[in-house]
């Protein structure tokens, strides 16, 4: 058989409950609007990050078509179509366009023998200190580079370097 409460009980518990109560509405009427702005800030904040990032998944997805068209004019043979694009890439803002722009100039450079200017881009590639750590690593030992100072001081009229050798040479390096 199940007993009543006591009254008394009861009542504390009723006198709490609504104690428990005003306080809650106390807090809502002093700090309600604060938490309220709270919220909308943080709202806004979140859809602020969402559409950077969206903004600049944007961004990224343009470079890497002008880059996927620089690709299509080099493998048609027609570096002069690709030469435009590569050149507003090596200006780019992100670090792999720019670095797979300079590469690419590189290697068109050396297929029309221009070592110097194959070496010049290298050389900005190894410089650039603003680039991930396996171009950093290039700054140190470049075998690509130091490949065009070979054929250039040994008279050869071909360096043996392309823009995947170049890759294949820093994912040596990585290992």
């Amino acid at each position: 058989m199940v007993l009543p409460p006591k009254t008394d009980q009861a009542f504390l518990r009723e006198v709490d409950e609504e104690l428990r109560r005003d306080q809650l509405a106390g807090f809502w009427t002093n700090w309600g609007i604060w938490v309220g702005v709270a919220v909308v800030a943080a709202l806004a904040a979140l859809a602020g990050f969402l559409y950077w990032q969206h903004h600049n998944g944007e961004a990224a997805g343009v470079e890497g078509e002008q880059l996927q068209a620089a690709y299509d004019s080099l493998g048609a043979n027609n570096a002069a179509a690709a030469s435009k694009p590569l050149a507003e890439l090596a200006k780019s803002n992100r670090d792999g366009y720019r670095a797979l722009a300079l590469f690419t100039q590189a290697d068109v450079l050396l297929q029309k023998d221009d070592l110097k200017g194959a070496a010049a881009k290298l050389g900005a590639i190894a410089a650039d200190t603003s680039l991930a750590k396996p171009f950093a690593r290039s700054r140190t030992r470049s075998p690509d580079l130091s490949r065009v100072r070979h054929a250039k001081a040994a008279g050869r009229r071909r360096a043996t370097s392309s823009a995947r050798g170049c890759r294949r040479s820093l994912a040596r390096q990585r290992r």
